[in-house]
C-alpha cells in the first residue's frame, strides 16, 4: 500500500492532508453563494421533477470549468450582487474550488444524461448524491471532491 499524502505542518507539528495549491485566489463568499443556488436547483429538481434548472446549471458548470469562473454567467451575476452586500471578499485557494467544479460538472452531466435517457431513478440518485456533497461543503466546509482527489493520488499515482 502506498503512503498517504501527508506533510508536517512546521508550526504545529501535526500532519495534514495535502490539498492542491494554486497562486490563484477566489472569493469564498462567491463560491458559497454559487453552491447555495446549485443546492436550491437540485432540491427543486428533486421536488418538482423539472430538470430545466439542472440543464442551465450544467451549462454554467461547463463554462466555469472550461472557460473559467470569470465567464460563468451565474458567477458574474453573483459577483455583481456581492458588491452591494457588506461582505468583504474572503480570498481562498482556487485549486480546490476548480476540482470541486470539475466533480460538480461530472455530476451534472450524469444527471442530465440519465434524465434524457429515461433513467429517472438513476438521475434522482445522483441528484441526491450531488446535493449531499454540496451540503457537506456548504454547511461543514468539508470538500468531498478534495478528499476524492487525495485518495486518487495516494492510491493510483
Amino acid at each position: 500500500m502506498k503512503p498517504k499524502l501527508d506533510f508536517k505542518n512546521m508550526t504545529s507539528g501535526h500532519s495534514t492532508k495535502a490539498c492542491p495549491v494554486s497562486y490563484q485566489r477566489v472569493d469564498k463568499h462567491l463560491i458559497k453563494a454559487y453552491s447555495s443556488i446549485v443546492l436550491s436547483v437540485l432540491l427543486i429538481t428533486l421536488i418538482t421533477g423539472n430538470h430545466t434548472g439542472m440543464y442551465l446549471i450544467t451549462v454554467d458548470f461547463l463554462i466555469r470549468v472550461f472557460a473559467g469562473i470569470k465567464y460563468s454567467p451565474l458567477c458574474n451575476i453573483l459577483t455583481g450582487l456581492m458588491k452591494i452586500t457588506p461582505l468583504k471578499p474572503l480570498l481562498v485557494n482556487a485549486a480546490t474550488k476548480k476540482i470541486a467544479a470539475q466533480v460538480g460538472l461530472f455530476f451534472c452531466i450524469i444527471i442530465c444524461i440519465s434524465h434524457l435517457s429515461g433513467w429517472h431513478l438513476f438521475a434522482q440518485i445522483f441528484t441526491w448524491l450531488f446535493a449531499g456533497a454540496i451540503s457537506l461543503d456548504l454547511f461543514f466546509d468539508y470538500c468531498l471532491a478534495c478528499k476524492m482527489q487525495s485518495l486518487y493520488l495516494s492510491y493510483f499515482k
